[in-house]
């Protein structure tokens, strides 16, 4: 459990299941369906380190992407009306406004400096970070970026 880093980060608390860790974001999303625990599919950066450890080699990344292509082939099947249809939109959204942000230096330095400025003052009640701030504290973000320390060190990343 230990190797993973999302779960070295938030620990076992987070998941509210009762298998934390790696066997627990695949185990629990079987065990329960994916309506109901497939997020915990997402809690995982596929690094691999959890693989490399096991002691019988459970393909826990090979899982954990079937989990979640299963997931989005069943948000296909959701009729538009539904509260969900909403929430799969919200998502999507979400995802094409980081494509955007990453994708463009400009956007992504704006980016960075207001999380620099204002991302210490995140409301611990915003619908992203309700549930992890429940149980977890929210973390502090550096006052200068990567890029910024660079500079001043006179590296250049170009």
């Amino acid at each position: 459990m230990n190797h993973c880093p999302v779960y070295s980060r938030i620990g076992g608390h987070a998941y509210s299941t009762t298998y934390p860790g790696p066997i627990g974001k695949i185990l629990t999303p079987q065990m329960k369906g994916l309506q109901k625990a497939g997020y915990l599919a997402d809690a995982s950066s596929l690094c691999g380190a959890c693989v490399e450890v096991c002691p019988v080699k459970i393909p826990i990344t090979e899982i954990l992407l079937r989990l979640r292509h299963q997931k989005e082939k069943d948000k296909s099947k959701i009729p538009l009306t539904s509260p969900k249809a909403w929430k799969a939109g919200v998502d999507n959204l979400v995802w094409k406004g980081w494509k955007m942000v990453f994708a463009n230096p400009e956007l992504y330095r704006l980016k960075s400096l207001g999380v620099a400025k204002l991302g210490n003052f995140t409301p611990r009640w915003m619908p992203v970070l309700r549930n992890w701030t429940s149980v977890r504290s929210t973390p502090v973000f550096a006052k200068k970026n990567l890029h910024q320390l660079a500079r001043e060190e006179g590296l250049s990343y170009e």
